[in-house]
Parts: structure tokens; C-alpha cells; sequence
């Protein structure tokens, strides 16, 4: 019996990761390194940019807060990604720039874990309530008020605020390597509900097209313009529209993941031949998500007049501009 078990630990041994390490070991410095690192740079100043705009803009409208709350969120994911990615190359390295450098990364990355998780549910909240408004423009606009909309974003800020400190705190100091109760919160709370998130984000960007599809064909038929309001309503359905389809394209990877592994256990970093492979993924994700924290500034000053307005005052371009021309 002994034997035989030795057998095959020396054949579990042996087995060579699907993806060999100097592959693994270029790709982690390309992806993670090079690019995930600048996207999550880009993406701390164009949040930074997002915050100071959308409190200039005020709480007037129930969008701004939502697309301040997905600003912040947004934020904390492209710094965590920024530091812990640098952590991580140099650890792989050895380079040991500050004592247990391997425990920081992995707290940063749990704390990019619950801002991600945060993100989603903050998308899918803004999808669902924009959803609802094209649908039921009457009745939402009653419902869905400021006050609502901000005990619902505080839910998620306190939400992601407990599950970090149980994170930190009931697992102890087991943060510094994989243990099961990390993996239970992992999976419990950050990935079922992002991917809840994710098919909330789906159905009601899916209804808001259709919807918005039959109205432009209401008003071809009719040959009749609609209030400024509706225009707006319009605007910010199509900026939301624009928002959420990023957010779908970047986080079906993450969902595919998370199934994948439910599915087949066996897919995970303690199996001697997928690991490399999981981590090929993993990184993937990881980029994707750094894109999509990083450019929803773009759809925000493109599609909205009160935006570009708001971000011109905020940093002075028009008289920037004026002044280059004048010296020129």
C-alpha cells in the first residue's frame, strides 16, 4: 500500500503545469507588470478626475451619486491593482523591498477583491435602477428617489466594509497563504454575488436596449422630437448603456472562472498541471478589469454635455486653451 502511494506521488511529481514557467514568467511580466500596471495608473487619475467632477456636478440627480459611488469603488480597484501588481513582480523576483513583502501583495489583492466586488454590485444597482426608469418613467421617478438611491449605495459601501474586516480579522493572520475559510468568503461573498451582479447587468442592459431601440423607432414613425427631459433621460440611459457593456465584456472572463471552478473542482492552484494555467486566466481578468476601472471617464465627458462642462471648470481647459493661443 505504501508502495503504491509513493508510486503515485512520484508520478504527481513529475507532472509538468500545462503553461511552463518561462512562459508563465514572460506573460505575468507583459500583463502584469507592464500593462496592468499603467491601465491601473491611468485609471487612479481618471477616477481621481470623476470624484472632483461629480461633487462639483452635486447630488441633484440620482445618477451622479451612483457614478460617484462606481468612482470611488472604481478608484480603490485601480490603486490595490497598481501596488499589488508592482508587489508581485518584484516579490517574484527577489526583491524584498520592505519586510513580508509576499503578505502585503496578498492583502492588497483581497482588497482588490472586495472593491471589484463593490464595483459590480455598484453597476448592477445603476443598470437596474436606469433599467427600471426607461420602462417605468412614470412610477420610478417617485420610487427611485435621492434618498433610496443613497441608502442603497451606502448598503454596498457597508456591505464590502464588513466583508473586509471579516476578512482580516476571523481569518487571522492565515491571509498570508490560502486557507478554507478565505476561500468560503471568497466564494460566498465576493464571487456569487458578482456573478449575480454580471447577469443583473446583462438582462437589464439587454431590456434597456430594446427599449431604447423602440422608442427611436416611435419617433421615426411619428416624426415628432420629444422634450429636453426625454433627450437626457435618453443621454444618461446611453451612457449607462455604454458603461454596463464595458463592464459585461471585461467581467465575463471572471464569471466563466468562477463557473468553471464550481463546476470542476479540480481547476484550482493545488492541481500540479492547471495551476499555470489559472493563473494565465487569472492575470487575464485581472487586465480586464484594470480597463474597465480605468475608461468609463471617456463615455461620461463624450455622452454628457453637463460633464464636459463640469470637468472644463474643474481644470481650467478653456482657459488653458485661450491662454496657448494667446501666446502663440
Amino acid at each position: 500500500m505504501d508502495h503504491n502511494n509513493n508510486n503515485q506521488t512520484n508520478e504527481l511529481s513529475v507532472i509538468s503545469p500545462l503553461v511552463s514557467s518561462a512562459v508563465l514568467d514572460i506573460f505575468l511580466l507583459v500583463v502584469n507588470f507592464a500593462l496592468c500596471c499603467s491601465i491601473s495608473l491611468v485609471g487612479v487619475f481618471t477616477n481621481l478626475a470623476n470624484i472632483v467632477v461629480y461633487t462639483k456636478m452635486g447630488f441633484s440627480e440620482t445618477s451622479n451619486i451612483n457614478f460617484l459611488a462606481l468612482s470611488v469603488f472604481d478608484l480603490l480597484v485601480s490603486l490595490a491593482a497598481f501596488v499589488s501588481k508592482v508587489f508581485y513582480s518584484l516579490f517574484l523576483r527577489g526583491v524584498n523591498i520592505i519586510p513580508m513583502l509576499n503578505v502585503v501583495t496578498s492583502m492588497l489583492t483581497y482588497i482588490m477583491f472586495v472593491a471589484i466586488g463593490g464595483s459590480a454590485m455598484t453597476t448592477a444597482l445603476i443598470s437596474m435602477e436606469r433599467c427600471l426608469c426607461v420602462v417605468f418613467p412614470l412610477q420610478m421617478k417617485t420610487i427611485m428617489t435621492q434618498r433610496r438611491i443613497l441608502v442603497l449605495v451606502m448598503s454596498i459601501v457597508i456591505y464590502h466594509a464588513l466583508f473586509i474586516i471579516l476578512l482580516f480579522t476571523d481569518t487571522g493572520f492565515a491571509y498570508a497563504s490560502y486557507s478554507s475559510k478565505i476561500g468560503f468568503y471568497y466564494f460566498s461573498l465576493y464571487a456569487v454575488p458578482s456573478t449575480t451582479c454580471f447577469f443583473i447587468v446583462l438582462l437589464t442592459t439587454i431590456a434597456m436596449v430594446i427599449r431604447l431601440n423602440k422608442s427611436l423607432q416611435w419617433r421615426k414613425e411619428t416624426s415628432q422630437q420629444r422634450g429636453r427631459s426625454s433627450d437626457k433621460e435618453g443621454r444618461i440611459a446611453r451612457t449607462i448603456i455604454a458603461i454596463s457593456t464595458i463592464f459585461i465584456v471585461c467581467f465575463f472572463p471572471n464569471v466563466a472562472n468562477f463557473l468553471t471552478q464550481a463546476a470542476y473542482p479540480a481547476y484550482s492552484y493545488d492541481n500540479a498541471y492547471l495551476w499555470s494555467l489559472r493563473t494565465v486566466i487569472f492575470t487575464f481578468t485581472g487586465l480586464l478589469q484594470a480597463i474597465s476601472s480605468s475608461i468609463n471617464i471617456l463615455f461620461y465627458y463624450k455622452m454628457s454635455s453637463r460633464y464636459k462642462k463640469a470637468f472644463s471648470d474643474c481644470f481650467n481647459l478653456k482657459k488653458r486653451f485661450c491662454v496657448q493661443q494667446n501666446t502663440s
